[in-house]
């Protein structure tokens, strides 16, 4: 049987607003994954929880996708009128991107660029080292070794000549985090690959050429190849991670280009790429040549303390020889404290130095025993220390923020700054408590804390990289001196003690990104036998016979604001600011559009606004199909049609009306509640008032009025539209109605009348008074009102309804009455009191 055309018509629109319907929902659901995403992150920002890369990766990964979802179901609702959201998301996108370590887009560069013309703006290109070395030549006019940067350009020429990447990747992807067995096999074997690879004669020419300028204007022909990722001072510290290459000759210059790049995949880096999940093909790598300081003294300045950050303390490490036995822990160094604020002396601690790293005359460097009378003087003077200590302050002063400094000092006394960095710091919430134990349960005290807290557990030693496979979670780690691998056992261990080491070597540093309580200078540590239940109170600087659960607990109190200071977490504060602040608060201001979103959040918002806009539009073009509606069978004299958002048009009938006890929508059974209790006036001037009243209609409207004329809903088990014509007024009620409270909401528009202007925009007033008591956001203009009720549980939802279903009742045809202000304030005090909403 073929339908009317008007029927036919009629149908397609219905089928066409259902389909949209679909997609709102869907949007509304994705909006509601965004807040829970972002309410999560915004918790997880006040510092009270741990989280790594992988949780920032995936709920941004959540989000992106969500936000995609909810841009393309807007366009498609607003038949495209939305699209500039898309580049505006896209725009946000990468800005939060570009905050990834693993993020760089390189630029091309020469192969070659000389720490005189670089400077720390150069950092993506030459990686931070390179760049801070740079600062300091070039625009500080300190006292550093002369050299250049081979790129990050020149890394992406020799990875593409050879096709590493991919295989790399393939190969990385396939280690296995907790098998220190797989990272060395994963190692090897790309190491393997990298030194096997041929540079590129332009490159090849490029570093040669480079390096005998280098060496030709200076007494030693010798340099320092050093590593300079450009992930490095990012969100992770990468302390130790790399190789460098000391006492280097012109026959080694590309050589010892490869062996630095390939230092990219040591089994401890590939353990700190992948606990990060970081994308570690993408993470280029910049090299440095610096000419060879042959050192008499070297150290590291930190210009506060990083245990003890609130104190007046500048702290100078400082070994005998070469650092490298400083930064690596081998050796314990002399540490010098002054107080920032007069450089003063505050304390020293002098050690005995057996033996110091030098350079070979052959090349590379060897380690010699200490002289005797050596052996227990300050490995630096007086004069050198408050040298070191102004230059530390004044290079705080130029970056902002404490910084941790590297140094070294010639057999002709000059100063030799080697590399600067952000200083990681921790801030304690609370100063350390002092726990009183037995006597006999301290095992070893008068360690030094290089990352305070404490952990409980079993003892068990390691010597030796093989020793690492035998590490289970919850132990306590006690090594004879730090070295590279004990960084892939420090997301299992309860806590670390080496029996040599410093506050200053690199290990120090990832144990307090790691947030793992950690005791260096613990000697005699390796006489606990492996087994022994002990507590490392490193916060106290001893060991405690004993597993002290209570003591572990207290100590994570004090440092509970620990990771706060890292920079993964800094850097999800600074990601989270483009994630979560709300700026598009007010639909109604005139720069609520999509170029003004600021953050993800903006453009949920935007978009949420839009959508119920655009859905508010579309059923609100029903009219002319509703008169195929179900018409509603009740008591009041108020005929309404229903269609459904849920169902076809086919199955509700023809003609056949429906009682509001067979309707299954919830928000229109709740507005029809409040309707038959507040029940059908007969006019304003029912109510009685201490003001007499006038009926006043305009132009030929004096016939008796026809209220009721083509009123109909919209519904679904949770929706509601529904479009009331109450004489010469006409207002629109949609709602929302579920179990999530972020997708519910009340939007109500309510416009003209049969009364002078003046009367109606008095009944807009007094309805706006009404739904503002209600919690409803109210726009006027003139006789026009436009309300907003959202974010509210369903039973709450329910409730508005039911009172909006009296107020309705109420104010049917009270324009006629608002002759004067009085009026319409007595008005509004006697329906507040009728509703229950007097304060």
């Amino acid at each position: 049987m073929t339908l009317p055309p008007q029927r036919q018509e009629a149908e397609a629109q219905l089928r066409d607003v259902q389909e949209q319907f679909k997609r709102f929902l869907v949007l509304l659901e994705q909006n509601n994954q965004v807040l829970k995403i972002i309410g999560d992150m915004e918790e997880k920002s006040q510092g009270e929880y741990l989280f790594d890369l992988n949780y920032i990766r995936s709920s941004l990964e959540d989000i992106r996708a969500a936000v995609g979802q909810i841009i393309e179901q807007l366009v498609l609702l607003s038949d495209g009128r939305c699209r500039p959201l898309r580049q505006r998301f896209e725009q946000i996108d990468g800005q939060i991107a570009r905050m990834f370590p693993d993020y760089r887009k390189l630029e091309p560069t020469a192969y070659v660029l000389w720490f005189d013309e670089i400077g720390r703006e150069h950092a993506l290109s030459v990686g931070s080292k390179n760049a801070q070395l740079g600062e300091m030549r070039s625009r500080l006019g300190m006292t550093v070794p002369n050299g250049f940067a081979v790129t990050a350009w020149a890394y992406k020429r020799f990875f593409d000549a050879n096709g590493l990447s991919d295989r790399i990747r393939s190969l990385v992807q396939n280690a296995d985090v907790c098998s220190f067995a797989s990272l060395v096999e994963v190692s090897e074997k790309v190491r393997a690959m990298v030194m096997e690879a041929r540079v590129p004669a332009d490159l090849s020419e490029a570093i040669v050429q480079a390096f005998q300028r280098l060496v030709a204007g200076s007494s030693g022909k010798r340099v320092a190849v050093r590593s300079s990722g450009l992930e490095e001072d990012s969100l992770f510290s990468y302390a130790g991670q790399y190789a460098t290459l000391l006492n280097v000759g012109a026959s080694e210059a590309v050589s010892a280009y490869r062996q630095v790049v390939a230092s990219k995949y040591t089994p401890q880096a590939i353990y700190h790429y992948l606990s990060h999940a970081l994308g570690e093909a993408e993470l280029a790598m910049s090299v440095g040549y610096v000419q060879m300081v042959d050192a008499r003294a070297s150290g590291v300045v930190y210009t506060r303390d990083p245990v003890y950050p609130d104190t007046d303390s500048l702290w100078i490490h400082a070994v005998l020889g070469l650092g490298a036995y400083l930064v690596d822990g081998t050796l314990t160094p002399d540490a010098f404290n002054y107080s920032r604020s007069d450089l003063v002396e505050q304390e020293r601690q002098i050690v005995e130095k057996k033996v110091r790293l030098v350079l070979d005359s052959s090349g590379g460097t060897v380690q010699e025993r200490v002289p005797d009378e050596e052996q227990t003087r300050p490995s630096v003077s007086e004069k050198e220390l408050r040298e070191l200590a102004q230059l530390g302050l004044r290079l705080e002063e130029h970056y902002g923020v404490p910084q941790d400094i590297e140094w070294a000092i010639d057999a002709q006394g000059s100063l030799q700054l080697l590399q600067t960095r952000p200083l990681q710091l921790v801030k304690r919430s609370t100063t350390p408590r002092t726990f009183e134990v037995d006597g006999k349960d301290v095992l070893l005290e008068g360690a030094t804390t290089a990352s305070p807290g404490a952990g409980a557990g079993p003892v068990y030693q390691v010597r030796t990289s093989v020793d690492l496979l035998g590490v289970n979670d919850g132990m306590v780690v006690i090594a004879p001196n730090p070295f590279p691998g004990l960084i892939t056992i420090m997301g299992k261990a309860r806590a670390l003690v080496t029996e040599v080491g410093g506050v200053a070597s690199h290990m120090a540093t990832l144990s307090r990104e790691y947030r793992l309580p950690t005791l260096v200078g613990a000697s005699g540590a390796m006489g606990i036998p492996n087994g022994t239940s002990v507590t490392v109170d490193a916060s106290g600087g001893r060991i405690l016979a004993g597993l002290h659960f209570d003591l572990a607990e207290a100590r994570v109190a004090e440092t509970n604001n620990l990771f706060e200071d890292t920079p993964l977490f800094q850097g999800f504060r600074r990601i989270l600011d483009l994630v979560a602040p709300l700026h598009m608060l007010h639909p109604s201001d005139p720069s609520f559009l999509p170029e003004n979103c600021r953050t993800l959040h903006d453009i949920t918002r935007y978009a949420h606004q839009k959508s119920m806009e655009e859905m508010f539009r579309r059923v609100s073009t029903l009219e002319t199909t509703a008169e195929f509606g179900q018409p509603v069978v009740s008591e009041l004299p108020l005929p309404v049609r229903v269609l459904y958002v849920d169902r076809p048009m086919t199955d509700l009938g023809e003609g056949k009306g429906v009682t509001m006890q067979e309707i299954d929508s919830e928000p229109m059974l709740a507005i029809w509640s409040g309707m038959r209790e507040q029940g059908w006036p007969s006019g304003p001037s029912s109510t009685r008032t201490p003001f007499p009243t006038r009926l006043k209609t305009r132009g030929k409207r004096s016939e008796p009025f026809q209220y009721t004329v083509k009123s109909y809903a919209v519904l679904g088990t949770h929706y509601m539209m529904l479009c009331l014509h109450l004489g010469y007024h006409f207002t629109t009620i949609e709602a929302l109605c579920t179990e999530d409270a972020n997708k519910n909401y009340v939007r109500l528009q309510y416009k003209d009348g049969g009364a002078s202007l003046e009367r109606r925009v008095r009944r807009i007033r007094l309805v706006a008074t009404l739904l503002s008591r209600l919690g409803f956001e109210n726009q006027t203009e003139a006789d026009f009102l436009d309300a907003l009720y959202s974010h509210a549980d369903c039973e709450t939802v329910q409730d508005k309804l039911r009172l909006l279903g009296r107020i309705t009742m109420l104010t049917k045809q009270l324009d006629m009455a608002l002759s004067s202000d009085a009026i319409t304030e007595w008005y509004t005090k006697d329906f507040l009191s009728k509703l229950g909403l007097e304060s």
